[in-house]
């Protein structure tokens, strides 16, 4: 038999099985980049506005070294170096969550040799979510294209710049496919690629100016996204690097693919002790041990996203002092008070839901336990529903927790190291970022509530924080019903930064998490495993 053989109809499958992941993608990544682009020509119309930010930016070696070098004062190359990183960052984890779900993770669940049985070649699982996940890219590469069009930038460019962020994505979708055949959990292979994203930045990082190591830039694909120049050169000839790295490592992903057995990874797992730990004979020992990985790697994020921010704070003010237009958004978005608090307070808003993300993360751990059998395993011990559950819950409370202390943390001590406010400012950063636990908490209620009621829908929960984004999102910029405003959470936080006093409605968003907390334990308790 062909070895793929029932390609087409395993494209056909993983369509129809991310019919709401893929649209969700694309909108997201075409909206991001569009918004860039309309916000630069809202705020930066006056072509003397444009050169002084053009110049600002360009001595200002923090954010070079994280956005790379403004390459011309034009619109569209301002849209081009500000979504430069952080768009080829998303598109890539994007690119790496398909590969992985469609490959590595099919294996582990045992449904790729429940679907190999059938007259489907054994390269045809690794072809579809390639071809699959090329698709979506080149999809998003388009519709930016069209997006930057719309808004009147040049159109050569315009899909120079979506071509350059979908060869980024087609790039690390082939190393993830290589990734899938080293390793034997999906875990793994999304661990290894997180890193490789995090290790290449961090390499063009000391290659940001031009002088004696501008050549490091050229190491690493991200450095390669910003030397393509759209709207600034457009050095097409860069994508032939891209093609060259794409091709080899999808080849080298389809003959590691042919050394394997289904199931097992080229780098075999060493086995585990005879006996277990002593530190993991409670509930709580075992639940520290499954999320003590994402803790430690979302704490490093954040210190180094709140070392950056205090560190540049004073910097991004002065820069925003020179455009009215500018000070108006970030009073209105921060509160009017002081700069500096209204820039604070303005990141903590746009920060904060961010954190609902990891609530919801460490919340569906539990149903991620549930629907591979481990929670039954423990279960059948001296261990009750909720103990097990509780413990588990812990850590979707106290986490998300934690990483934000110490985000608001590192924002104030970074900050106040520079400026000799260490205490003062530190203190009021800390104050107004616990304000956002409530509204952050009840993203962990409503998840365990779905999973204790209707565990199969539990998934939800990133439906509704889409939502309450996209609320947030349009509240914050254009006028739209209070009441609508009011559905969000995170529109009762009072800003403290901005002089807001605590008041009773997120003492109310409180009560509701905690409510739906012990509905969601109270339906676990009665309903059977596995829903």
């Amino acid at each position: 038999m062909d070895d793929f053989a029932g390609t087409s109809v395993m494209i056909r499958l993983i369509l129809r099985r991310d019919k709401l992941y893929m649209p969700f993608f694309i909108i997201f990544m075409v909206l991001f980049v569009v918004f860039v682009a309309a916000t630069f020509a809202n705020l930066y119309s006056d072509e003397a506005l444009r050169m002084g930010f053009y110049l600002q930016m360009q001595n200002n070696p923090t954010v070079v070294s994280l956005l790379g070098s403004l390459l011309d004062p034009s619109i569209g190359a301002l849209t081009a170096w500000r979504v430069g990183f952080p768009a080829s960052l998303i598109i890539g984890l994007i690119s790496v969550f398909l590969m992985v779900r469609h490959t590595r993770s099919e294996e582990r669940k045992g449904r790729l040799e429940l679907i190999n049985s059938a007259q489907v070649g054994r390269q045809a699982a690794l072809s579809a979510a390639l071809i699959t996940t090329f698709g979506v890219n080149l999809i998003i590469a388009v519709l930016i294209g069209l997006g930057l069009i719309a808004q009147g930038l040049d159109a050569y460019s315009s899909l120079v710049l979506g071509l350059s962020l979908a060869a980024f994505g087609c790039l690390f979708a082939a190393i993830t496919g290589v990734a899938v055949q080293l390793t034997e959990s999906s875990g793994d292979a999304r661990y290894l690629m997180v890193g490789l994203l995090v290790g290449f930045f961090v390499v063009r990082v000391f290659g940001w100016d031009d002088g004696d190591y501008a050549w490091v830039s050229w190491l690493t694909p991200y450095g390669w996204v910003h030397h393509i120049g759209p709207f600034a050169g457009n050095e097409i000839w860069i994508f032939s690097i891209f093609l060259a790295f794409i091709a080899g490592s999808t080849a080298l992903a389809y003959w590691l693919s042919s050394l394997r057995d289904l199931g097992a990874g080229i780098i075999t797992q060493r086995p585990g002790p005879a006996r277990a730990s002593k530190n993991l004979r409670s509930p709580l020992a075992l639940a520290w041990r499954l999320h003590r990985g994402m803790l430690f790697f979302w704490i490093i994020i954040f210190v180094l996203m709140g070392s950056m921010l205090g560190f540049t704070a004073q910097t991004v003010t002065d820069m925003i002092i020179a455009n009215p237009q500018f000070v108006h958004l970030i009073l209105q978005l921060g509160g009017k008070t002081g700069l500096i608090d209204s820039y604070f307070s303005m990141m903590l808003a746009f920060l904060g839901e961010v954190f609902a993300f990891y609530a919801i993360l460490a919340s569906l751990k539990l149903q991620s336990q549930e629907s591979h059998k481990y929670s039954e395993m423990v279960l059948t011990s001296s261990v009750s529903r909720s103990q097990w559950a509780v413990s588990n819950l812990i850590f979707a409370v106290l986490a998300p927790a934690l990483v934000l202390i110490i985000f608001a943390l590192s924002i104030g001590l970074s900050y106040g190291l520079i400026n000799n406010t260490l205490s003062d400012v530190t203190i009021r950063i800390l104050g107004a970022a616990l304000m956002y636990l409530p509204a952050i908490w009840l993203f962990t209620g409503i998840t365990m509530c779905l999973f204790g009621l209707i565990p199969r829908l539990a998934s939800l929960s990133w439906a509704i924080l889409a939502m309450i984004v996209v609320i947030d999102l349009l509240g914050e910029f254009f006028d739209i019903n209070k009441w609508i405003l009011n559905i969000s959470p995170f529109t009762q936080v009072p800003k403290l930064l901005a002089g807001n006093a605590v008041d009773w409605p997120i003492f109310l968003v409180l009560t509701v998490a905690v409510m739906l907390i012990l509905i969601g334990l109270f339906g676990y308790q009665r309903r059977d495993i596995n829903g």
